[in-house]
């Protein structure tokens, strides 16, 4: 929703791109419970309205006051009427904590939640944003603050909506009777949803969509399954490694170049020393099988340059001369040269380097094996012209890039 302020429509923007929810709504708000606490309330309580602290800490809000408060559910809110008088910017909920199990039977116990609501309450945490730094998160409101009102034209209130004695009077006999798993059943459609909206941009070779929609699955439904946190990270990329294939086989990718890709992407996955890593590399395969899908299905190449890319791609250790590839395929060599560089802008034999290249490329940062049998493995035994090749592409010599690699990797497990 655009503004008539440029700030503001920073920060929605801002918050919108990290998955923080934020809402500008008519003040004074009608109907609170459609854009409160995600629907928590509703999914826990036999209650078609309820009125308690968190919801009265919304309705009263005054003006040039800058409202945080904090429920039971130690999720946090942000609201501000605006200048005008007549809108009201909610943000929330967010949480500061990353609610671990420990945590988990803590917040159930001390809000004595039927034991049954434990699976779906752990679920609404997992689609809370959540905030490392609360400072960060406060500071973007105090300086819009300052923007809309002026450094002393406003005030700041912190509320907490949370007492366990008034939680008792409002909720303690409402429970739900938990025959129906709610939110978990919407979680789990909404999670497939995302999948399935991920499937679809990969498969259209839309990378722009693909990386946000990676985004919002990453931060709402990928769940720690594991007390390993890095090998959960791995199973997870591998798991997105599957999802990519099934989209890039759908696209009408060879399965040969889908093949190449997911192998290579197995040996980095195991290889990947951190989190942060395996999420880099969750990023960077959805580019590569995104301009994999570019490269062989949408720019729509003849059936005989298909084929010379699908050699290209099974053989690259075999003689690809434009000489040997018209004999394999049965056409004129002339004739070939000249399809291919329309058709590819490049010229075959220039096609062919690049391809070996960026295979050497994979195999220096993913394995050890001297830089000479890495030559061969790529179709050029001759190591001093391997050497020339790679620098020319990469502008690099094979061993400064392998060096790079190995000190990058260290860096990371730092």
């Amino acid at each position: 929703m655009k503004t008539q302020d440029p700030v503001l429509d920073y920060l929605l923007g801002f918050l919108d791109q990290n998955h923080i929810f934020a809402h500008i709504l008519p003040f004074p708000i009608e109907d609170p419970e459609r854009v409160l606490d995600m629907g928590l309330r509703n999914t826990l309580f036999e209650l078609t309205y309820y009125e308690d602290l968190f919801r009265s800490s919304v309705k009263t809000l005054r003006p040039r006051t800058l409202h945080f408060f904090t429920d039971e559910f130690q999720c946090s809110y942000l609201g501000m009427i605006l200048p005008c008088g007549e809108e009201l910017l909610l943000c929330g909920p967010v949480i500061f904590e990353q609610i671990q199990e420990s945590r988990l039977s803590e917040i159930v116990a001390r809000l004595r939640i039927p034991a049954e609501f434990t699976g779906q309450l752990r679920d609404y945490y997992m689609h809370v944003p959540f905030i490392s730094v609360q400072y960060f998160f406060l500071s973007l409101f105090t300086n819009l603050a300052e923007h809309l009102f002026g450094k002393e034209g406003y005030q700041f209130i912190h509320t907490d909506t949370g007492t366990l004695e008034q939680w008792k009077d409002y909720y303690a006999n409402y429970f739900r009777v938990p025959d129906e798993p709610f939110l978990s059943i919407q979680m789990i459609e909404a999670r497939y949803e995302t999948e399935s909206r991920l499937i679809e941009a990969v498969e259209s070779g839309n990378e722009d969509r693909a990386l946000e929609v990676m985004e919002q699955f990453r931060m709402h439904f990928l769940p720690a399954r594991l007390s390993n946190e890095l090998r959960d990270a791995k199973d997870y990329t591998i798991t997105l490694n599957t999802l990519l294939r099934k989209a890039s086989e759908r696209a009408g990718v060879h399965p040969i170049h889908i093949d190449n890709l997911s192998n290579q992407n197995v040996i980095r996955i195991e290889n990947a020393a951190s989190e942060e890593q395996c999420h880099r590399l969750q990023s960077e395969f959805i580019r590569s099988y995104c301009h994999l899908i570019q490269t062989y299905v949408f720019q729509k190449y003849s059936a005989l340059t298909q084929k010379v890319l699908n050699c290209v791609a099974a053989n690259l250790t075999e003689d690809l001369s434009l000489k040997a590839l018209a004999e394999h395929l049965s056409v004129n060599a002339s004739y070939l040269s000249t399809l291919f560089k329309k058709e590819m802008g490049v010229s075959l034999t220039e096609f062919v380097n690049r391809a070996r290249i960026r295979h050497a490329k994979t195999l220096l940062q993913e394995t050890d094996r001297p830089i000479k049998e890495i030559a061969e493995q790529c179709g050029i035994p001759d190591i001093s012209y391997f050497g020339h090749l790679f620098k020319r592409i990469t502008g690099t010599s094979p061993k400064a890039y392998r060096e790079e690699m190995i000190l990058a990797t260290a860096e990371l497990k730092l």
